[in-house]
């Protein structure tokens, strides 16, 4: 399923979801206010009966119970303190055929008593009513009630004096009225709200997932175009970038960093690229040399001088030799953060100790200035040293100097001959690999090409920097490294 597809799909979801909740909460709400409101009116009206049977006791008469009713669709009871139903409304046998009379108030029961009860009307094979239904019943107590208003019992009618015909107006009665509370306003705007959010909640939905399809295409556009862009990307076709949107949300982020991610990965191809064409120009050097070597003497065996040509052989493979172990330590990646303290000082006096040992060879002196810890790896430590000696001992003319020492949170070390020197041009140019400078410095055959471009790659590894800076007479390279102390904790105060 595509996003656009599950963008609008989850809103519609979402969408119908809420609306349904609100939905059910809102009728459960109202469907509470509605029977509080019947109930009320019916407490209402129910009252108005009471006060009828107390003035129609007063002298009132029929015409006060006839006036106690408003409504012809009441649905009432009044039961006597026998059982007996006195008169009830004419819809209430039809409504529920084999109805029995409510139960009379408590004996004993004060004058204010009042009750809620529920009543189920059972229509039977009524043909217009076939729906049980369970009311709310209110009811209320009268006391004496005299006979002639509440005989003959048994009555039915729309109102209290339906059928009234008592004569003994001596005796007295306590009666219990009971008034059911009518559903049909509440169910009939119960029924309109249905209706009506049965249109409006699935038109809301749909409107949902057509602005959220639509939304996530006009969103998801942009990030179309950087799909189809980088579809195009190849190894022939790296110059390509995709575009970025004028929009500063995270499309516009994702244009940027994938343009950037790009253009690193088409640097690190030309430097591949690069790489490869003079590694295979510098080992071809080499090789070609040996094989002539070899096939000239192979060609006039009897002419040759073997132990002169396995001499210049065991020089061309040692060359070799020096070329590959310097590319696979380039093509090794670092195993994580140097964690040995090394003191470059001693470094330095084991590097300058052995060279004190090739005669014929330029003069290597040191100048340490005191303890120069730093945090790394010893061999690696060692093998950038080696590389800068054996860089300035092929250039220099009579002596090479090493200095160490500390300078603020740093450990830097220098090495200095008293060559050619290096032109400021050339001064980055120096630490690519198989670079080539002019006739005044460029590489004799005890070297790899690569020597100065490990030394900084060991440098960068341990958090430093190598660079060739200004000198008096001839070069001088300076690696810069962190000092171990700024690891070390504060004493308290």
């Amino acid at each position: 399923m595509s996003v656009r597809r599950s963008t609008a799909l989850s809103a519609a979801l979402l969408c119908a979801f809420v609306f349904t909740l609100g939905w059910l909460g809102t009728r459960e709400f109202l469907s509470k206010q509605l029977t509080g409101d019947a109930v009320n009116a019916t407490r209402t009206e129910l009252d108005r009966m009471v006060a009828a049977y107390h003035v129609a006791s007063l002298g009132g008469g029929r015409p006060a119970l006839a006036a106690a009713i408003h409504s012809g669709d009441a649905t009432f009871e009044v039961v006597a303190d026998s059982g007996e139903a006195v008169v009830r409304s004419e819809n209430l046998r039809s409504l529920d055929p084999a109805w029995t009379p409510l139960p009379p108030a408590p004996t004993g029961a004060p004058a204010d008593w009042t009750t809620t009860t529920s009543a189920t009307l059972r229509p039977g094979d009524h043909p217009h009513w076939r729906e049980y239904r369970t009311y709310t019943v209110l009811g209320r107590v009268v006391d004496d009630v005299p006979a002639d208003l509440v005989e003959p019992t048994g009555r039915e009618g729309s109102t209290l004096d339906a059928e009234l015909g008592g004569v003994d107006p001596a005796k007295h009665q306590r009666l219990t009225l009971y008034l059911f509370v009518p559903p049909w306003n509440a169910l009939g705007t119960l029924r309109n709200f249905d209706d009506t959010l049965a249109v409006f909640v699935p038109l809301a939905v749909l409107l949902t997932a057509l602005a959220a399809w639509f939304s996530a295409g006009r969103a998801l556009r942009p990030v179309e175009a950087i799909r189809r862009e980088l579809a195009e990307v190849s190894e022939s076709r790296l110059d390509r970038r995709v575009p970025v949107p004028r929009s500063r949300d995270e499309v516009a982020r994702l244009a940027r960093t994938t343009n950037e991610t790009l253009d690193r990965l088409q640097r690190a191809h030309n430097q591949q690229e690069r790489f490869v064409a003079d590694a295979s120009h510098e080992l071809r050097s080499p090789l070609a040399n040996l094989r002539a070597g070899l096939e000239v003497a192979l060609a006039h065996p009897d002419r040759a001088d073997w132990p002169d040509i396995a001499h210049r052989s065991l020089l061309d493979v040692q060359r070799l030799q020096r070329i590959t172990a310097d590319l696979l330590q380039l093509a090794v990646g670092p195993d994580g953060q140097p964690s040995a303290v090394v003191d470059l000082a001693d470094v330095v006096a084991e590097q300058v100790a052995e060279r004190s040992f090739d005669p014929g060879a330029p003069v290597v002196s040191s100048i340490v200035e005191g303890p120069a810890p730093v945090l790394g790896e010893p061999v690696q430590l060692e093998r950038l040293l080696r590389n800068l000696l054996d860089n300035a001992v092929r250039h220099a003319r009579s002596a090479v100097t090493v200095r160490v020492g500390e300078q603020a949170d740093d450990v830097v070390l220098e090495v200095l001959d008293d060559g050619p020197g290096i032109p400021v041009e050339d001064r980055e140019r120096v630490f690519d690999r198989f670079a080539r400078l002019d006739d005044a410095r460029t590489r004799d055959a005890g070297g790899s090409g690569l020597g100065l471009t490990l030394a900084r790659d060991i440098a960068t590894r341990h958090g430093g920097t190598l660079r060739a800076e200004d000198a008096e007479a001839g070069a001088r390279l300076v690696a810069r490294l962190p000092s171990a102390r700024r690891a070390e904790p504060e004493p308290p105060s």
